[in-house]
């Protein structure tokens, strides 16, 4: 059984923690936060307040990283350089030069670093990206992504860093639809540029955006995808992914993945359900946890690596340099 550490008991940490119920191929043996408090419900671990420490003294397989974005790459860097493989919440950087220091570690220390992309292990993803590759309905003609939730004053006071450009390394984007890029670009094809605008529509105290719009160009095929992400909204709406193909389009919503042709709704498949207060977040965690960890027992690649993860930074990058210049934008380049 692998020995598990988790870095930074916050929001997301606890989503790892009711994964972590179900998987018995690791245990988690210490836990780490510079706030005591946080951690004094836990029992039957060892509690922390600084990581080297942790580090020190414990004999870990895996380590989970749910720290504020800016210090995902230094911590990567430190428990891989130590030998310890490495599971990252997104983002896996806060910009591509950031990123671009993660790559070779793997090779280098002999260790795996996986970066928690769960969305792409959903049923309704997986089904809809085997339907665009076979081309079974034709050629795609286009694709939407849209993600519209609610962020108040109250998250960003809750957790200063979430509203700065040097902490959260951008607002919307990195932080609660880069799922969303992401499976626009894996289910269909690669980018080759954008144009986008991104802007703050409802936080004027906080540095990062609130919102973007984005004209994403396909690289491998004669099509765009239109991308639109606010947390200006009243709600957690269900995000959205459409791909319009020649002899039908298909929609994920609500956990669900439906075929529509003229007049007619067919459901294709579901995702398992989440639940509790982060229903929206799906609940692919544990499979993609469980997975990394075979992936360590079994000496895989079947994760997603900082080099798979590091295309959605590269996409945000281009779509910030696009607003700023008011430019069509080469993505990578």
């Amino acid at each position: 059984m692998l020995k598990i550490g988790i870095i930074g008991i916050g929001t997301v940490a606890q989503v790892h923690f009711k994964a972590m119920e179900e998987i018995a191929s690791g245990k988690i043996v210490a836990i780490c936060d510079i706030d005591a408090a946080k951690m004094e419900s836990f029992e039957n671990v060892a509690k922390y307040t600084d990581m080297d420490q942790m580090l020190a003294k414990e004999e870990l397989d895996v380590v989970h990283i749910c720290l504020p974005h800016h210090l995902h790459v230094p911590t990567v860097k430190k428990f891989s350089k130590a030998g310890v493989n490495v599971f990252e919440e997104k983002p896996v950087g806060i910009n591509s030069a950031e990123v671009a220091e993660l790559f070779g570690l793997e090779q280098k220390y002999g260790v795996k670093i996986g970066v928690c992309f769960q969305n792409r292990l959903n049923n309704t993803t997986i089904k809809l990206r085997e339907i665009v590759k076979s081309e079974e309905y034709g050629k795609v003609l286009g694709a939407k992504g849209m993600v519209t939730w609610d962020r108040k004053m109250g998250y960003y006071n809750q957790s200063k860093w979430r509203g700065t450009l040097a902490e959260a390394g951008g607002g919307v984007m990195l932080n609660q639809s880069i799922h969303t890029i992401d499976l626009l670009s894996f289910i269909v094809d690669d980018f080759s540029d954008v144009f986008a605008k991104t802007a703050n529509l409802t936080l004027p105290e906080v540095e990062i955006e609130d919102s973007v719009m984005a004209s994403l160009t396909y690289k491998n095929i004669d099509a765009n995808a239109i991308f639109f992400a606010t947390v200006g909204y009243c709600a957690n709406s269900s995000v959205e992914i459409e791909v319009v193909c020649e002899k039908a389009t298909f929609k994920m919503e609500d956990g669900a993945l439906y075929k529509l042709v003229e007049d007619t709704k067919e459901l294709i498949c579901e995702n398992v359900k989440a639940t509790g207060t982060k229903h929206y977040y799906g609940a692919a965690h544990k499979i993609c946890i469980e997975g990394f960890y075979q992936a360590i027992l079994n000496d895989t690649d079947n994760y997603a690596t900082v080099e798979s993860a590091a295309n959605s930074i590269a996409i945000i990058d281009a779509i910030n340099l696009s607003s700023n210049t008011n430019k069509k934008v080469t993505i990578g380049g």
